[in-house]
């Protein structure tokens, strides 16, 4: 029996969110912390209430030398994001593999038309 879409998206989001940690963890970054250096700020969608608040995100990326008291990138962040960055485009492109950009759009616009059917 075919699987159905819920344990898809659940099972693509644990591997995700595995590997990304994996990735992250080696070099001793959080996942707010490398949102925040790449980045999204306290007013993105994907911080919600629970999370870490910026401003310790910021503090620790501070503590590195990552960034300013004001959340600004240093030229040392701007380096280490794009070190992390390269790890996370390779991270994109092993999870594309075979799915061509059609595919793609078409499994997001599928998502997000079945997100807000329920929403």
């Amino acid at each position: 029996m075919e699987r159905p879409i819920g344990y898809w998206l659940r099972e693509l989001d644990r591997r995700l969110e595995s590997t990304f940690a994996t990735v992250l963890a080696a070099r001793g970054v959080e996942r707010r912390e490398w949102q925040v250096l790449n980045g999204l700020g306290p007013d993105s969608p994907f911080w919600g209430a629970g999370e870490r608040p910026y401003a310790s995100v910021v503090s620790a990326l501070a503590a590195r030398g990552w960034a300013g008291a004001d959340g600004a990138v240093t030229v040392a962040g701007e380096a280490a994001r794009a070190e992390i960055l390269a790890e996370v485009e390779q991270i994109r492109a092993r999870a594309m593999v075979g799915v061509s950009d059609e595919d793609y759009r078409t499994t997001v616009r599928t998502l997000a038309a079945m997100s807000a059917n329920l929403g």
